[in-house]
């Protein structure tokens, strides 16, 4: 979905409409190169549905569109001349797909469901992104980096998302996303990169029993008996009702 002057990006793509509105250009009269959205549809229909795009994903005109080969640019802050009808760039062709995808879900799926409540919920782009152009969750993201850089490598980018992101919709940052990661490590016999999550967790949620009591399963999975018990006290001191800690200290206790 492109337009016939080089002025909105409207290819389906994640594309931003205020630079070009900064370049003081109109609408165009009409779009070319339409994929997805049928080629008679409204200029300004388009537009928004472009605005919307953007925000969803945290991006701009250029995440999908190719620049003009040639185009001048007077200085590094002047806007540059985009090549809207060009399907050049994987991301502009996901996009696509992704439209697709979520008309689909709308239409054929959500429609389905027995006594749908009204007023309905509906699929959007900021459903799964959130503002980020990739919808991965944190704890793959942190645990992916552990396997490729180590424990510090995950640390240093949870601490990047979390300067970033913290407090946006984006990522949950929560207790609970770290424990998640550990969990995973665990199962992978990982004890000390599970540790070494757990206790960045304990950073910002020295009051969780959670972490406490995930700390006591790395610690159990080393054979350290002792520190593992005394996590799990702590998670009981935290949260008397933890029915798992108590469980393990109740065992570790008869044991020792």
């Amino acid at each position: 979905m492109i337009v016939t002057r080089p002025l909105l990006a409207a290819a389906l793509v994640l594309a931003a409409a205020s630079p070009l509105a900064a370049q003081g250009r109109g609408l165009p009269d009409s779009l070319v190169n339409t994929k997805v959205f049928p080629h008679n549809t409204p200029v300004r229909e388009v537009v928004t549905a472009m605005r919307g795009f953007t925000a969803a994903l945290g991006v701009r005109c250029d995440y999908c569109h190719t620049e003009q080969q040639g185009a001048a640019a007077t200085g590094p802050a002047a806007p540059r001349e985009l090549d809207f009808p060009n399907d050049e760039k994987r991301t502009k062709r996901t996009a696509r797909l992704m439209m697709l995808m979520v008309r689909q879900v709308n239409d054929s799926v959500l429609s389905r469901i027995p006594e749908r409540p009204s007023p309905s919920v509906a699929v959007a782009c900021v459903t799964c992104h959130r503002g980020v152009p990739r919808p991965k969750p944190l704890a793959d993201i942190v645990t992916e980096a552990v396997s490729a850089g180590g424990v510090d490598s995950a640390s240093r980018a949870y601490r990047a998302l979390r300067q970033q992101y913290y407090g946006r919709a984006a990522y949950d940052f929560g207790e609970g996303t770290l424990v998640a990661a550990a969990q995973v490590l665990l199962q992978a016999r990982r004890a000390d990169d599970a540790l070494g999550l757990l206790t960045l967790d304990a950073e910002f949620y020295p009051a969780s029993a959670a972490v406490a009591g995930q700390m006591g399963e790395a610690y159990l999975q080393k054979g350290d008996t002792a520190a593992a018990l005394a996590r799990y006290r702590q998670a009981l001191q935290l949260d008397p009702n933890d029915r798992f800690a108590q469980m393990r200290r109740r065992a570790l206790t008869r044991s020792n």
